[in-house]
């Protein structure tokens, strides 16, 4: 066998046999350099068995020319082969790592927020302790109105304070849902309320389908797509005249802006589709309220306009 292909062959059988030994247990729970001894000493057989059928070869066709150059070609494409093989397995690897590294900053945000809410509820519980103490305190001294003023007083602000945008309640709900679910599928998902909606006479139930069914098409999309920094855009702010919803996403283009509200029109496949898009605008005209849609190859938005002023 050629000196060429001494380093290489080892190279590559030390490789493939620690790739094939990786697969069983024991060797998984054996040192690093206990891994090592044996990967070499395994190799150094096989090497040899490859170069004793290799100088048979030669013998059994008389050492001619042609057919050795024909042999260390054959050689060489299978090393080739094997080289191709090593690196698709290194590539699988390092994807997996990413993968399993971008599951875990997920569970990490995920903790996170979660340790946020927790905090949020200890606060929380704090306040009402020193609340029940109060109350507690007022009705052992006989005060009952004075105690039943607090009660309706410190209900009076929870009610106000019960959500971050306004009287829209519901605002919360479905940030903290699509929150949750945007985590899990590694995407960005961001509420930014500049104003409170505070005199819409919409339902809150069907304001909630409209925005929902919205953000829902935007992470079904985002969802087949490979890219990094995904993302989806709550904004609600007012002019002059009315006030304005904005959901943006930077999935794929959708080329048909004039007919994703039509029943059954979908850009997806399969059955029971189509009909989400179609229920929004069917809610939206019921109050009188418009929405549009503008895409490209950058950025999708949806955006509803509720006028103040009939």
């Amino acid at each position: 066998m050629d000196i060429i292909f001494i380093f290489p062959i080892c190279l590559i059988l030390f490789i493939i046999i620690n790739l094939i030994l990786n697969k069983y247990k024991f060797y998984k729970e054996i040192s690093v350099l206990e891994r090592s001894l044996i990967t070499i000493f395994i190799a150094i057989i096989t090497y040899f068995l490859l170069y004793r059928g290799y100088v048979y070869i030669l013998v059994r066709i008389k050492y001619d020319l042609l057919l050795k150059g024909i042999l260390n070609s054959v050689l060489a494409f299978i090393l080739i082969c094997l080289c191709f093989y090593i690196g698709l397995k290194f590539i699988n690897i390092l994807n997996d790592n990413t993968s399993k590294e971008n599951k875990l900053n997920n569970l990490n945000n995920k903790i996170e927020h979660k340790e946020n809410i927790i905090a949020k509820l200890r606060s929380q519980k704090h306040d009402y302790l020193k609340h029940l103490q109060v109350v507690y305190s007022l009705l052992n001294t006989g005060l009952n109105e004075d105690a039943k003023d607090y009660i309706t007083n410190i209900s009076n602000s929870f009610r106000a304070k019960t959500s971050r945008y306004g009287k829209v309640s519901y605002l919360d709900a479905i940030a903290s849902l699509k929150y949750e679910e945007c985590l899990i599928k590694n995407i960005s998902f961001d509420v930014y309320i500049q104003d409170f909606m505070d005199n819409l006479i919409i339902e809150p139930s069907d304001m909630s389908s409209v925005i929902l069914n919205i953000i829902d098409n935007a992470i079904d999309s985002l969802s087949n797509v490979c890219k990094e920094n995904k993302y989806i855009k709550l904004f609600i702010y007012e002019d002059e005249f009315q006030y304005v919803i904005s959901i943006k996403n930077n999935g794929p283009k959708i080329h048909n802006t004039e007919s994703i509200f039509l029943e059954g029109f979908s850009t997806k496949d399969g059955s029971d589709r189509g009909y989400g898009l179609y229920l929004v605008k069917n809610i939206l005209d019921k109050y009188g309220y418009h929405i549009f849609a503008n895409s490209d190859d950058f950025l999708t938005e949806f955006t509803i306009l509720i006028p103040k002023y009939y």
